[in-house]
């Protein structure tokens, strides 16, 4: 007994360190994510900020887009939260959004090309509130760390912007303000500049906030971040959208756009599958050949059996009349020759039109056909002198003059 629960014993550590061993050399990494993504759970993400606006807002969803493709509408709000690669076109598109009626949240560092405002170093507010170039050498940025650049801060809010309490304070983690002297309404500084301001844009508003690392999962819930950034959003809206185009992960508008590239591709590759394999089924590769029927119906064999069966009745005289009537008929569609008219009138008529070739087979086509002895019989026919190759040959003269005139 003591033999097997060593064995027991042993066995299970085995397994264990095998599983350890296994989970430490081949241990699930979740992807690093860039930061203040609204649908990133890390520490430098905003998903708890946006899990908490959706319960209080309407609709809160991602916008993918372009700017110029914003909704149209008012009563909405898009928040972005350090948005990179933001052209001068971008914010001309958003200006012109935001005066149809809506707001913009913009939580950024260090705001560049934004008319209404300008950013000053903290240091230089005192020294004539100097505007800090746009371009900052690469050296400055290096030296500059985050644990020396990130400090706490009392923070002073605007009377009628949140009715917290007692000392405010916050990690403020950027060395710029907002200039002061500007249009915009501050809404809550430090003791070295402003750090959020508003400014109304037509119908709407633009409010720009220096401090986006407050709303990051790790650090919302520290000092008085979220008592500090929460009345931005305490007004209603029908939508709000929070912008991801500017962190990488925009989509191009269209139909396909909704669905995987994989997917397009697979469906075009089994589209062009599908087209070649049902050319391959109706192309004809070889000789085309004519059905014996059309012949007969269509072709010189219908000639003759017609004229056989003209032939038997003794009706050749009457067809021959008909075809006749017919292309007078014609004659007076096309020319406005009178259905009366001779041969002679009808050859004068002919020849500024056709050759004298035709005009002479014109006029020998409407002079009288034999005289006529439909009930005689075959054989009265025959005496008459009006023989079946005759007739076809007649038929077939007056049916191409009878095409050719229905041509013109």
């Amino acid at each position: 007994m003591r033999g097997l629960n060593k064995l027991h014993v042993g066995l299970a550590l085995s397994i264990l360190l095998f599983l350890a061993l296994g989970y430490w050399l081949v241990k699930p990494k979740l992807p690093d994510q860039p930061p203040y993504l609204s649908f990133s759970a890390d520490i430098d993400g905003t998903k708890a900020w946006k899990e908490l606006l959706s319960t209080k807002q309407k609709a809160v969803k991602e916008w993918r887009l372009n700017w110029k493709n914003l909704p149209n509408g008012e009563a909405m709000l898009l928040v972005a939260l350090q948005p990179s690669a933001v052209t001068k076109a971008d914010r001309e598109q958003l200006l012109g959004w935001v005066r149809k009626g809506n707001d913009v949240v913009l939580f950024d560092r260090k705001p560049e090309g934004w008319e209404p405002w300008g950013t000053v170093l903290a240091g230089e507010i005192g020294m004539g509130s100097t505007e800090v170039s746009t371009e900052v050498s690469a050296n400055e940025s290096a030296k500059e760390s985050t644990e020396e650049r990130t400090s706490v801060s009392t923070i002073r809010v605007s009377p009628d912007y949140t009715p917290a309490e007692g000392l405010l304070t916050g990690r403020v983690d950027t060395p710029y303000r907002i200039k002061p002297g500007g249009n915009g309404r501050v809404l809550f500084e430090d003791d070295h500049g402003v750090l959020a301001s508003r400014i109304e844009e037509g119908s709407g508003s633009i409010t720009v906030v220096m401090t986006p690392n407050w709303m990051q999962n790790g650090t919302i819930d520290q000092e008085s971040h979220f008592e500090l950034i929460w009345p931005l959003f305490a007004k209603s809206w029908d939508a709000v959208w929070v912008d991801e185009t500017h962190h990488g992960f925009g989509t191009k508008p269209g139909l396909l756009a909704v669905y995987p590239a994989w997917l397009v591709l697979a469906s075009v590759q089994l589209g062009l599958a599908l087209l070649l394999w049902l050319w391959l089924r109706g192309k004809r590769f070889g000789p085309v050949y004519t059905p014996r029927a059309w012949t007969v119906r269509r072709g010189d064999e219908g000639v003759h059996a017609v004229a056989a069966w003209y032939e038997r009745l003794g009706y050749q005289h009457e067809a021959l009349a008909h075809q006749q009537l017919f292309l007078r008929q014609l004659l007076h569609q096309r020319w406005g020759l009178s259905p009366s008219a001779s041969a002679l009138q009808a050859a004068e008529a002919a020849r500024g039109r056709m050759s004298e070739a035709q005009a002479a087979q014109l006029a020998r086509l409407l002079e009288e056909p034999p005289a006529s002895g439909g009930s005689a019989g075959p054989r009265a026919a025959k005496q008459r002198g009006v023989s079946t190759q005759a007739f076809v040959q007649r038929t077939r003269e007056m049916g191409e003059m009878i095409a050719y005139l229905e041509k013109e």
